[in-house]
């Protein structure tokens, strides 16, 4: 077997030597043909893969060219479907993988492609990788999206073709590949986890990397000391990230969070910082745990008389941060990188607003209560705390069940089969934080339910 150049596969080779990304196209339409035509490098399957050029006639009438990859094992999976299903009413007889070639393969694929019933299944469209996008997956909007998600969406048989995505193409469109992991993240079995990680450490190797010196040196605060990473840092897979968040190449999956999440969504986060902040004029603002920037933004543009400081305690994230502020020209707002817990380059009570967005929930319940003392250090006599948080429960039977959802069961510090928010424990029965922010002495704390999965936490520092 040899590999073998086509027009398609050509154009799109070239495109990828120019930017160094290989960004697959989503494709609409009905299937009319597709045939093997190479045999390409592996990608993260890491088995040869088989170029299959395809053709559709889109809503308007127009005939649309695209290319897929499969591997032998994908053949035989689309194989045995056809068989268990009698879908098509046709036998076909897959060469065995030592003597398949490019020509019978693709005497193969002319049979499918012959037969109506098979080229209108969703098993065969989905090994063409057309005609599924997951854009109409609303994840964790609202419970009832959730659930949907859940129970009803459909997964595609075959994994949609997996891009490569360097750093110049950084803020790329998602594509229906990414919406595809973050998908069976939800939906993988849970006695298969292993695999799933093993899978998404692949594709998050596929991604930019952010990388910097290993000391984080050229993103912290001019003078600043040295950052201690805290023990409880990626000691667990938090979200299934793969390395965590030191981890430069899970920059780009966190960022497609936006659609996932409410409060990555710029628009919501500025929808409610202008409904229960829209009357204050801070003239210094800090976004604790800043992640992929979404809030720091929002604030900065929000109160452009403003100053606007994002800290996070991951240096590949500070770098992507910087990297978006070069395009978004945000001139009022900086990133460092900086342990919540002792920001110790910054002046007690010179701050008018704080946020933290999706922070407390990730860390042990004593290390939560020591950002929250630091941001109360941070703070103006008058100044507001806000902060977008998963919910805290009182009911003591709905925290516990609460957490067992999201920790399936195991404490962060042992060894097990974590769930994606291995310290939602921590966070419910250890930070509670209504009641610690009480406690270290701040007012008119309240709590605003918004979904199954975040709250907005309001608290103001007294002016003695």
């Amino acid at each position: 077997m040899r590999f073998v150049p086509s027009l398609i596969y050509s154009a799109i080779l070239a495109s990828s030597l120019v930017s160094g990304s290989y960004i697959p196209p989503y494709i609409e339409g009905v299937p009319l043909t597709m045939v093997v035509t190479a045999l390409d490098p592996p990608d993260i399957r890491e088995a040869p893969l088989y170029r299959i050029e395809i053709a559709v006639e889109d809503a308007q009438g127009e005939i649309i060219s695209g290319m897929v990859h499969r591997t032998f094992a994908e053949f035989k999976t689309l194989d045995e479907e056809v068989d268990r299903t009698v879908l098509g009413g046709v036998e076909l007889v897959l060469p065995e993988e030592e003597s398949a070639s490019l020509e019978n393969l693709n005497d193969y694929l002319q049979i499918v492609a012959g037969n109506g019933e098979l080229m209108a299944s969703h098993l065969v469209q989905d090994f063409m990788g057309i005609n599924w996008s997951g854009t109409d997956i609303g994840f964790m909007n609202n419970f009832e999206q959730f659930m949907e998600m859940l129970l009803l969406k459909r997964v595609p048989h075959f994994m949609p073709e997996p891009p490569v995505i360097d750093e110049e193409d950084f803020l790329a469109p998602e594509t229906p590949f990414e919406v595809y992991v973050y998908f069976m993240a939800f939906r993988h079995n849970k006695l298969h986890t292993a695999e799933f990680l093993e899978f998404f450490r692949k594709y998050t190797q596929s991604t930019p990397s952010f990388d910097g010196p290993l000391d984080g040196s050229d993103v912290l605060f001019p003078g600043a000391a040295p950052v201690d990473t805290p023990y409880f840092y990626n000691r667990t897979a938090v979200h299934f990230l793969p390395g965590g968040y030191l981890n430069g190449q899970t920059v780009r999956v966190s960022y497609l969070g936006k659609t996932k999440f409410s409060f990555l969504d710029e628009d919501r986060i500025r929808e409610w910082v202008d409904k229960l902040h829209g009357d204050k004029s801070p003239k210094r603002i800090l976004d604790m745990g800043t992640g992929n920037c979404f809030s720091a933004f929002v604030l900065a543009e929000m109160y452009p008389e403003a100053q606007v400081i994002g800290v996070d305690l991951s240096a590949p994230y500070i770098r992507f941060c910087r990297k978006w502020l070069a395009v978004r020209g945000t001139p009022n707002v900086e990133f460092y990188y900086a342990n919540g817990e002792t920001l110790d380059f910054l002046e007690s009570e010179t701050f008018d607003f704080i946020n933290y967005a999706y922070v407390l929930h990730e860390m042990p319940g004593e290390n939560a209560k020591m950002i929250v003392d630091e941001m109360v250090r941070l703070l103006k006599p008058g100044g507001t705390l806000n902060g977008f948080e998963v919910p805290y429960f009182e009911d003591p039977l709905l925290a516990e069940a609460y957490s067992l959802l999201n920790t399936w069961g195991y404490s962060w510090d042992a060894d097990g089969n974590h769930g994606p928010e291995p310290f939602i424990h921590e966070y419910e029965f250890n930070a509670k934080l209504p009641e610690y922010l009480n406690e270290v002495g701040l007012q008119n704390v309240e709590i605003v339910p918004y979904s199954l999965f975040e709250s907005i936490f309001l608290a103001e520092k007294p002016v003695v």
